[in-house]
């Protein structure tokens, strides 16, 4: 199982093209993932010439060429040997398998505190993930991709959202991306991301998935402890080498 092409299914783009194998993604910046080369196949050509075509296609749309490499990989290597040493925006890939951080979850949230999941974007998704807000491409890059995409919202009260988050199921591997989980400054150390992390699991496993996956910057320290309470293991390291 290749978890960089299962992580590629489950993340949106604006514009998507191929150069052989290698598949190049552009969002008008907006997040490392849907604006790089991802090398997921042979490309046909040698990789100097790879690398100059990716450049060239970012060039066209005023981006930098970057390509997603796991660190320390023969081909990381190999691009770095050819003069790309310069990396950005470094992240952990994580795995668990979804019934026992299922379980888990389950018995550390109120079963009666409940988020609305839903496949359609909810309107108000980007009142607690601040991170898309006001950016017309965040809602193509949250919707589009090559999975089966579900939402999950806790609701305060009087209907707000609280905690929202997203799941992406490959359903050709089995594997469930969680990705875009946040809780409104106010609604914080509450438990509610573990209430939007269960429900998207519990949607996911629903529809066939038995494995989990998630990416989580190296740095962020209470992510990762919550992650590790779940299960979630390092399969590898990724960044992108500037072109």
């Amino acid at each position: 199982m290749d978890l960089q092409a299962v992580a590629a299914t489950g993340w949106g783009f604006a514009e998507r093209a191929y150069i052989g194998g290698w598949e190049v993604r552009a969002a008008s910046g907006h997040t490392s993932r849907a604006n790089a080369a991802l090398p997921l196949g042979d490309s046909g050509m040698p990789l100097p010439q790879t690398l100059e075509a990716v450049r060239e296609w970012f060039a066209e749309r005023a981006l930098p060429g970057l390509v997603q490499t796991i660190d320390g990989s023969p081909l990381d290597r190999e691009i770095a040997d050819l003069g790309f040493t310069e990396t950005h925006r470094p992240a952990l890939r994580q795995t668990a398998p979804l019934g026992p951080a299922l379980e888990t979850l389950k018995s550390s949230t109120d079963a009666h505190h409940v988020a609305e999941v839903t496949t359609e974007l909810p309107e108000d998704y980007f009142a607690a993930y601040l991170r898309g807000r006001g950016i017309p491409e965040f809602k193509t890059l949250l919707t589009s991709g090559d999975a089966l995409i579900a939402f999950a919202v806790v609701r305060g009260d009087t209907g707000q959202a609280l905690s929202v988050g997203r799941v992406a199921i490959d359903t050709g591997t089995g594997y469930a991306g969680i990705a875009a989980i946040a809780t409104a400054e106010a609604a914080r150390r509450r438990g509610l991301a573990r209430i939007v992390m269960r429900d998207l699991l519990a949607f996911a496993a629903e529809h066939g998935a038995e494995s989990t996956y998630l990416e989580v910057e190296d740095g962020n320290a209470p992510a990762l402890a919550l992650y590790a309470s779940l299960g979630y293991t390092t399969a590898h390291r990724y960044h992108c080498r500037r072109l």
